[in-house]
């Protein structure tokens, strides 16, 4: 079914979110071709870590936005001359419980860990697999003991997912890896939040892969692979035990989880030529589930960032009013950083579009959230920090009862 979206009607008053902090990554004038592409919100939710173009890894202080440090090393070069023995960086990971463990994965068979609290040091080199590898995407589970990444395609050889254990880093060798599953870049790695054993793959051969990492071997591990019908872009786990792939095309895809059928529930795009096309084929296709939905979104905010798979869309959207049960938020944007969040839902109702006021001046590449609170980052070596409007009223009220309190305390008696 196909069905087409409506734009959220909210007064400036009342806008959904709505920006409080920047920065920048760019130090100097010197530096204006300096560009954000990830980011990672630590454990403690007090540092957050931007990736930048060339390499860079600053970290910020996540309330205030308060530039902190950089990251360096000693034994690697952060050549910004793109000389070939510089290193560059892929992909940015928090660990999951340690606040100060940070992972890098790199063009040079390595995947770099910083205890950032000694940012000029990385504290563990782990080695890859062959020396010609680049590792373009990083993960780590939920118990901080395995580490994966995904490589680049080169050559003849097979692209890989490997692993590590962090709690033995004086091998640095590796575990194992997996080299069936994908035959081209595997350009995102993620374990789910809620399983240890749980990963998931994304790749630019269309597909995506979820794995019981717990199993012997790859053959025993892959449990079931999902076809994206183009190059993934990002994948993940979101929420009501759903997978989720965004493509290079701006096309989205969401699957259930729960069964054995590998269930599309919501799929849709920006290009409404092939949307139509793909509608066409679907009718042929006695594969498909009827249950399927399918949003056409407006091309007018042509870039699919992320689906904002970790947040609890009430407390980051407290104006939706609509029941949010099976409701994917996806952020947005345009080439002039134009954004929005567009709800798309697996039932028959029509997407509903929360425009924000962006300070962003070109393409979005990367967003993390927590809890009410929004971080984004881009082409425009932007840092923004959104909160949504009811929290910052509740703050406003908190600091007006406050100050209250004090005047009350402050009158002498008579």
């Amino acid at each position: 079914m196909k069905v087409k979206p409506i734009i959220s009607d909210l007064s400036s008053s009342s806008k959904s979110l709505i920006y409080t902090n920047k920065s920048s990554v760019r130090s100097s004038t010197e530096t204006n071709d300096c560009y954000a592409i990830d980011l990672t919100l630590n454990s403690a939710n007090n540092h957050i870590a931007v990736l930048t173009i060339p390499s860079t890894i600053q970290l910020f202080d996540a309330s205030t936005l308060k530039p902190l440090s950089s990251l360096s090393s000693t034994t690697n070069n952060f050549d910004h001359n793109n000389s070939s023995s510089s290193i560059k960086i892929h992909s940015i990971q928090y660990a999951y419980i340690s606040p100060y463990t940070l992972f890098a994965s790199t063009n040079k068979n390595l995947v770099l860990v910083w205890d950032t609290r000694t940012p000029q040091l990385e504290t563990i080199q782990f080695n890859g697999c062959a020396d010609t590898h680049e590792f373009l995407s990083v993960t780590c589970n939920n118990e901080d003991q395995l580490v994966a990444a995904g490589t680049e395609l080169k050559g003849d050889e097979n692209v890989a997912i490997a692993f590590w254990d962090i709690r033995a880093p004086i091998n640095k060798q590796l575990l194992g890896y997996y080299t069936e599953s994908h035959s081209d870049d595997i350009i995102q790695v993620k374990f789910s939040r809620m399983n240890s054993t749980k990963l998931i793959s994304g790749s630019t051969d269309g597909l995506v892969c979820l794995y019981d990492v717990s199993k012997s071997n790859e053959d025993d591990a892959l449990e079931q692979v999902y076809n994206a019908n183009g190059p993934v872009a990002k994948c993940g786990f979101a929420q009501y035990n759903t997978i989720y792939a965004t493509t290079a095309s701006n096309a989205f895809f969401i699957w259930s989880t729960t069964d054995d059928n590998q269930q599309l529930l919501v799929q849709g795009d920006t290009d409404n030529d092939l949307l139509a096309s793909e509608v066409h084929s679907e009718t042929m296709n006695t594969s498909l589930k009827p249950s399927t939905v399918i949003h056409h979104l407006s091309s007018s905010h042509a870039t699919i960032v992320d689906i904002l798979s970790d947040c609890n869309i009430k407390d980051l959207l407290p104006s939706v009013t609509q029941d949010t049960q099976s409701c994917w938020p996806l952020l947005m944007c345009d080439h002039m950083g134009k954004m929005n969040i567009t709800l798309v839902s697996s039932n028959e109702s029509q997407p509903t579009i929360f425009p924000l006021d962006s300070p962003h001046s070109e393409t979005l590449r990367a967003a993390v959230t927590y809890r009410s609170t929004l971080y984004s980052c881009g082409d425009d070596g932007q840092l923004i920090q959104w909160h949504s409007s009811s929290s910052i009223n509740h703050s406003n009220e908190n600091q007006q009862q406050t100050k209250s309190k004090k005047k009350s305390n402050n009158r002498k008696p008579y």
